[in-house]
């Protein structure tokens, strides 16, 4: 009897014990399972709060090891999470993980190129409120500069080289736009847009500066000649193709709640600039043109210039081929060397670029000169003077030899 209860005690132990080991693995493998569930949300939703590309990095190694920790429990998290799997739930976690990455790593590459941006245009803006100060400060120095006639003529030079330095100076914050925004995507310039509130001045209100002091130089300088206005509607002339090229994206970027409006008032100002420059061009081309004895009909356009240097030249032509005088050939000669010597020579490139002649119209005007120069040559006297003398001679003889047989 005492042995038969000392096997049933040790069965129920053996049971006992056996229950109690099952219940202790069941619970260790119910643990695994939450623990993993807990640390995966809890990734998941750091990685979605994310707000760097250095806490994602580091967040990248701590799902690596995430992974590595439960992979040898996989199947038993299956078995969990199905229809989920251990596998899918990180596969998700990691795409995640990218995804936010690329988020982050485009807006701070946006972030570092507007902090350029907001230093370049620091840089311009200063750099330009400089050379206002210089040609303001040149300006009052001409006007009390007006009895010394060495100190202004010094003067002169260096309001021309200051303008040549801001011409020159707008050029390259130009070709850097032109460069920057002449193949930026519509994504990019939505980016963009969306963070240019944070510029204190942005390229389109710089542009509007730039035009208004142009037109305010041209309106208001005395001292400028011919070539200053060429080189002003040269100027002109590239600032209206980068604008064409660039203008609309700008516009958009960087005034995407009005950007129609916002080309537009751009438009304006370089009409009014080129109105501006023009009022005192066509005035100083045909004050240039005059003081070297070319007296040409008025003109107040690219068109009207080119008919009226036509005019001159084939209404010359015509009075050369019926006089035929020393005084026509000079005329022409005056005309071929301030032609030759300074519209081609000394404005040429600018004068293209302006768009005050093309290429076309030099080439056309060259060709006339040709024809006027062999129209106005004097015919030379000599064959004449030859042929007189000539005539004497045979008489001489005719009358030598009638005198001779006479004698005879």
């Amino acid at each position: 009897m005492k042995l038969l209860q000392k096997r049933t005690l040790s069965i129920l132990a053996f049971i006992l014990l056996l229950a109690s080991t099952t219940a202790i693995a069941q619970q260790s493998d119910y643990q695994i399972q939450q623990n993993f569930r807990a640390e995966l949300s809890e990734l998941t939703e750091r990685v979605a709060l994310a707000v760097s590309s250095d806490e994602l990095n580091e967040l990248e190694a701590q799902i690596d090891r995430l992974e590595n920790r439960y992979a040898e429990h996989s199947g038993l998290i299956d078995a969990a999470m199905y229809p989920e799997s251990f596998e899918g739930s990180m596969a998700r976690l990691k795409e995640s993980h990218e995804a936010a990455l690329d988020d982050i790593l485009m807006i701070e590459q946006l972030n570092e190129r507007i902090d350029d941006l907001v230093s370049e245009l620091n840089v311009f803006r200063d750099r330009l409120a400089d050379m206002n100060m210089e040609m303001s400060s040149l300006q009052d120095q001409l006007e009390r500069a007006e009895s010394n006639e060495a100190r202004q003529a010094s003067l002169i030079t260096q309001y021309r080289q200051n303008i040549e330095q801001r011409n020159q100076f707008v050029t390259e914050f130009l070709e850097e736009l032109l460069t920057k925004y002449q193949t930026m995507d519509r994504d990019t310039q939505q980016e963009i847009a969306e963070t240019a509130e944070r510029l204190d001045d942005n390229p389109l209100e710089i542009i509007q500066t730039i035009i208004i002091e142009y037109i305010e130089l041209a309106d208001q300088s005395t001292v400028l000649e011919t070539p200053d206005y060429v080189a002003m509607r040269a100027q002109h002339g590239y600032f209206v193709g980068v604008w064409e090229t660039i203008g609309e994206r700008l516009s958009n970027t960087f005034n995407p709640d009005n950007p129609v409006t916002a080309k537009e008032e751009i438009d304006d100002l370089l009409g009014a600039w080129q109105a501006s420059v023009d009022n005192k061009l066509w005035d100083a081309l045909s004050t240039s043109f005059n003081q070297n004895g070319i007296q040409l009909e008025p003109f107040t356009s690219p068109d009207e210039f080119f008919a009226a240097i036509n005019s001159f030249v084939d209404a010359a032509y015509e009075i050369s081929l019926e006089r035929n005088s020393e005084e026509d050939h000079e005329i022409f000669r005056n005309f071929r060397d301030f032609w030759n010597n300074t519209v081609k020579a000394s404005w040429g490139d600018l004068i293209i670029e302006g768009n005050v002649l093309s290429q076309t119209d030099i080439a056309a005007i060259d060709l006339k000169l040709n024809d006027w120069s062999e129209a106005s040559a004097p015919t030379s006297n000599l064959m004449f003077i030859l042929l007189l003398i000539s005539i004497a001679v045979i008489i001489g003889l005719v009358v030598l030899l009638i005198m001779m047989r006479s004698k005879t």
